[in-house]
């Protein structure tokens, strides 16, 4: 006991917090930073394009958000025992390392497409499969929330494929991706606090 750590335990959750401040923060900076952009005319992976401004800052929130989220969801799954739950995060693992290689392959790379595809298929079913877990192991109201927001990912996907009229920025899904997978991320981390902070106070 003397080697014992009583900060050891917030390690995972404060690395899941930084997963999704950096990578979905570094988004929305870039979006930010990027005058020119548009969600209704491009896509998320156009900022970080060879030669454009925000390229550093795109690709390494990716990359950097990545590895972390990665280091996050393995700790998370150490300690998760429901069947449901770890098919979700064997795809949240999955997830953060192809989001960590669109990256490390921008466009114009021809690796771009093979990555990123793989990454918002991976998200999706990570963000439903865990929600339905909550729901099933009696965590009712984060499970329907995420199942909830597998759904409109899926559903954004369509939405933008079957209807001509809609604006063609495919940034737009991607968006939904990401801020679901974003919620899964600061909820699972935050969740990891408070049970981290009830097993101090019970010492």
């Amino acid at each position: 006991m003397a080697d014992y750590d009583p900060l050891r335990p917030l390690v995972p959750p404060a690395v899941g917090l930084a997963a999704v401040v950096v990578a979905f923060g570094g988004v929305v900076y870039a979006m930010a930073a990027a005058p020119w952009f548009s969600p209704l005319y491009y896509a998320l992976s156009d900022l970080g394009a060879r030669g454009v401004p925000t390229a550093p800052i795109f690709n390494g929130a990716l990359l950097v958000g990545g590895a972390l989220g990665a280091g996050f969801v393995v700790a998370v799954l150490a300690d998760t025992d429901h069947p449901v739950r770890r098919a979700g995060g064997i795809f949240a693992l999955l997830a953060m390392l192809f989001m960590a290689f669109v990256g490390v392959f921008p466009l114009p790379h021809p690796l771009h497409g093979v990555v990123a595809v793989p990454f918002f298929l991976f998200l999706t079913l990570a963000v439903f499969l865990w929600g339905g877990g909550d729901y099933a192991a009696g965590r009712e109201l984060r499970g329907l929330v995420l199942v909830l927001l597998g759904v409109l990912h899926v559903v954004s996907w369509a939405w933008w494929a079957l209807f001509p009229w809609f604006p063609p920025g495919i940034a737009i899904p991607e968006l939904f991706g990401a801020a679901a997978f974003a919620v899964w991320g600061a909820w699972l981390a935050a969740a990891e606090f408070d049970r981290v902070r009830v097993d101090r106070d019970r010492l």
